[in-house]
């Protein structure tokens, strides 16, 4: 088995909101993680993320920044005082050339549920790198804030329930 200790500095996760009249748009660290391998088969993994590290990155005026950020980071959202980081757990992954889809756990706010996306995987001698995108419903993760499932009538203040996190990860050996 080879296994890939994924390197947080190298490897980046950015997010998006959208909402009816726009979007928000940010990125978030790796606290750590790994990808393993066997006969060239991902095999085995766990990415955890460090809530704590939100940013938001379409916001320049400083009030407006602080007020969202809080109030990501409030239990409306994120609860990031209580649940610090988020994990994802592999439990299977189906390859067609680079090319897999992944299937796991996500935990949020110790909320788990099943995921799936596509993601690309290359290997070079010691070295990973992976792209990918997930689509999340936030409100399977009890993240109701804003959304149209639970709060009638929000007209433009209505928030979509899927965010999206688009990743670049890179391994080593």
């Amino acid at each position: 088995m080879t296994t890939f200790s994924i390197q947080t500095k190298s490897s980046l996760v950015n997010w998006t909101g959208k909402k009816i009249l726009g979007l928000h748009t940010g990125t978030i660290n790796i606290k750590n993680g790994f990808l393993s391998f066997e006969n060239e088969e991902l095999i085995a993994g766990e990415i955890i993320i460090d809530m704590t590290s939100i940013v938001i990155t379409d916001i320049a005026d400083r009030s407006i920044y602080k007020e969202f950020f809080d109030h990501l980071n409030h239990e409306d959202f994120f609860a990031v005082d209580i649940f610090k980081t988020a994990i994802f757990k592999l439990n299977k992954a189906i390859k067609e050339n680079n090319h897999y889809q992944i299937f796991g756990d996500l935990t949020i706010k110790d909320i788990t549920h099943p995921i799936s996306f596509p993601a690309t995987i290359e290997i070079f001698t010691d070295f990973l790198h992976a792209l990918g995108e997930i689509k999340v419903d936030r409100t399977l993760y009890n993240i109701k804030y804003g959304s149209g499932k639970f709060i009638p009538n929000l007209g433009n203040k209505l928030i979509y329930d899927e965010f999206v996190l688009q990743f670049k990860l890179v391994g080593q050996k």
